[in-house]
């Protein structure tokens, strides 16, 4: 997805050099747009998945840390259900496209970094 994203990022770059591009314009720029918007949200999606994976193997793999870190624990269990919501919703209809219209998606996404 990602390379298929930047692909098409790319494309449209190129496109934009033809001195034919004017008259295509009004229909090229809304995708450019999504499609930076896409990258940009597949950037906070990675970096939450990393995070998340780390913190997940800290906080479920010892009953120490849940009670030295309780306030950390906490917060982890907050966005842990959170994020885990998040996912069974793109999982029932996982397009790219309609990913994107749940609302709020990349605050969602922010807060959780």
């Amino acid at each position: 997805m990602f390379q298929l994203c930047e692909d098409h990022m790319n494309n449209i770059n190129s496109m934009k050099m033809s001195p034919y591009y004017k008259v295509f314009e009004k229909d090229i720029e809304p995708w450019s747009k999504t499609l930076e918007q896409i990258r940009i949200t597949f950037d906070y999606w990675i970096d939450v998945q990393r995070r998340y994976v780390y913190l997940e193997g800290i906080f479920f793999g010892s009953a120490d840390i849940k009670s030295m870190l309780s306030n950390e624990f906490n917060r982890f269990k907050s966005i842990d259900n959170d994020f885990t919501r998040l996912m069974k919703q793109v999982s029932k209809e996982p397009i790219v496209m309609e990913v994107m219209k749940i609302p709020n998606l990349e605050k969602m996404l922010s807060t959780f970094t």
